[in-house]
């Protein structure tokens, strides 16, 4: 961690000796006499056992006086003052200089002080520590980082890693709990970071740890990765009872992902982009393609809000089958976008980033007028359709006045109720039960059709389908796709029949590519289908074209399909 070339034994000397041969030392290496300092007679147990390691020793090879053989310190902690009350030395973890640091009571660790006499609460003499935590901050995290990556530089088997632990749902914490309960819990976290292991806290969330091995294949981060994440495994105590947090952690390695400083911290931090609150992922090592990916995400965001005053978004609609009439008896209305500068963006691509950005609402709305008004046109046509079904966010049936949306585009565009249905998702109705299902039954009673999307994926649980306010079942795709060739796929999709049946709702198989699965679903009993094999999904005007056409040219049932 130090810049020029130094000797193990001129250290150890100068430890043991006098501070007059610490600055011989320093003028002898061209080193900063406070670096040095800082590093040998820092009263940090974390930061000296770093110097040790780097010298290739023990911490009791260089303070015999302060540590047990096995490296622990002998005496912990502070200092024993003469008034009898046990004060700790506020610790800086990555270095800390002596004018930087001030007594604290052993109930105010990491606090940023106690009170004087006279009111005025003790400021740090340094801004490069943190007022809340009193660890270090970003500026005096660098400083070091930057030493350490020298020292690996002309070390090659040397890794330098930093980790940036961001707390997960802080602010909803510290929304709940309020500001005095955040900065209990922000100097729990800090202690227990500090006591294991070399950490600054870089802003309100979020700290950096410092981590350097020698010849490790991992670099050695999934260890820390670990020790981290135990320190998060107990509660943490405010006032009132106890909180339970998590983090998600960001990792970048020199020489792997960055070889400077402020390049390796940036990258590491922004290893967190893709976490999402819902990740179950913990641990994000920096990727180039994966923030490149989060780069894009954040450019089709931003041209997402600009879509549809552009008309960049359209409707296509895949046509439903009822192979028994051999007709199109509605159709299923999926999204498209065409970005001028991207040309054709997938579904799976926009979709979740109107979802999280909240635009999911206006294009929800703009999708159902688009649809009543086509439906509007062709009644007027004469093309007669039994419905048409439009995909419906979560975020929309969350809404309690999603009915009253819905009732007005349909009486805007005087389209009857009884061809618009809505689809959702098994998964939203298990999430948010008590608040979806007051907005299903509103919507049936306005006369609108309400069908459960990707049934049998996830959280299936048939039992309940005869409490909700539902007409039609989806059989998922992923059965269709697997039904000729797994059994246990068949033995589904007929149980989904058997009870839909019995209940009298309406079954429909989707993703049908081939005609064996079309004469194995015909067999079982069903006859309403969509897919492939039938039509791809097309644009209104050729959708429009089909629509009552007396047969489909490639469909044949089998003899016993009726």
């Amino acid at each position: 961690m130090i810049t020029g070339d130094w000797h193990r034994a001129d250290i150890i000397a100068a430890v043991r000796k006098t501070k007059t041969n610490l600055q011989a030392l320093s003028r002898r290496y061209g080193l900063s006499r406070t670096t040095l300092s800082n590093a040998l007679y820092s009263p940090c147990p974390r930061y000296e056992r770093l110097i040790a390691e780097h010298i290739g020793v023990t911490p009791q090879t260089i303070w015999p006086s302060r540590y047990h053989l096995d490296g622990t310190p002998k005496s912990g902690k502070g200092e024993r003052k003469p008034d009898g009350r046990q004060l700790y030395m506020l610790n800086g973890s990555i270095a800390s200089d002596s004018r930087n640091q001030y007594p604290v009571l052993a109930d105010q660790l990491f606090a940023a002080g106690p009170s004087r006499p006279d009111g005025v609460s003790h400021s740090l003499p340094d801004q490069s520590y943190d007022a809340v935590t009193g660890l270090p901050g970003k500026s005096l995290f660098l400083e070091h980082l930057e030493q350490f990556v020298e020292h690996a530089r002309r070390h090659p088997l040397r890794k330098v890693a930093v980790l940036v632990v961001r707390v997960a749902r802080f602010e909803q914490v510290t929304e709940v709990l309020g500001e005095q309960a955040a900065a209990i819990l922000l100097n729990g976290i800090a202690q227990r970071l500090n006591d294991r292991m070399p950490v600054a806290h870089l802003k309100r969330e979020e700290f950096a740890v410092l981590h350097t091995s020698h010849d490790a294949a991992d670099a050695g981060i999934f260890k820390v990765v670990e020790e981290v994440k135990s320190l998060f495994s107990t509660p943490f105590q405010v006032e009132g009872g106890e909180v339970i947090l998590s983090c998600n952690i960001g990792v970048a390695v020199y020489p792997w992902h960055a070889e400077r400083s402020l390049e390796l911290l940036s990258h590491a931090s922004s290893a967190l982009l893709p976490c999402r609150e819902s990740d179950a992922r913990d641990v994000y090592i920096y990727s180039e393609q994966v923030i490149g990916c989060e780069r894009e995400r954040f450019f089709l965001e931003a041209a997402l809000h600009r879509a549809l005053e552009r008309n960049e978004l359209s409707l296509y609609f895949q046509p439903q089958i009822d192979v028994q009439a051999g007709r199109i008896i509605g159709a299923e209305t999926l999204l498209r976008w065409h970005q001028p500068e991207r040309g054709v963006v997938l579904p799976e691509r926009f979709i979740p980033i109107a979802e999280e950005s909240g635009l999911i609402l206006p294009i929800g709305k703009w999708t159902l007028r688009q649809v009543c008004k086509r439906l509007k046109v062709w009644g007027a046509q004469g093309l007669k359709l039994e419905r048409i079904a439009v995909n419906i966010s979560a975020k929309q049936f969350r809404e309690t006045s999603f009915p009253d949306v819905v009732e007005s585009i349909l009486r805007e565009f005087e389209v009857d109720p009884d061809c618009l249905e809505l689809e959702i998702t098994e998964s939203l109705l298990l999430e948010d039960l008590d608040v979806v299902v007051p907005v299903m039954t509103k919507l049936r009673k306005l006369g609108v059709h309400i069908s459960l999307d990707d049934f049998g994926v996830g959280y299936s649980n048939l039992c309940y389908i005869n409490r909700l306010p539902v007409d039609s079942i989806k059989i998922d795709k992923s059965f269709v796709k697997n039904i000729a060739s797994d059994s246990n796929s068949m033995a589904i999709a007929d149980g989904i029949l058997s009870i839909a049946n019995r209940l009298g709702l309406r079954v429909i198989a989707e993703g049908v590519e081939t005609r064996e699965q079309l004469d194995i679903l015909s067999n079982s009993g069903c006859y309403l289908m969509q897919g492939y094999y039938f039509h791809k999904p097309m644009p209104d005007y050729a959708f429009a074209q089909i629509i009552g056409t007396p047969s489909i040219t490639h469909l044949h049932i089998t003899a016993n399909a009726g």
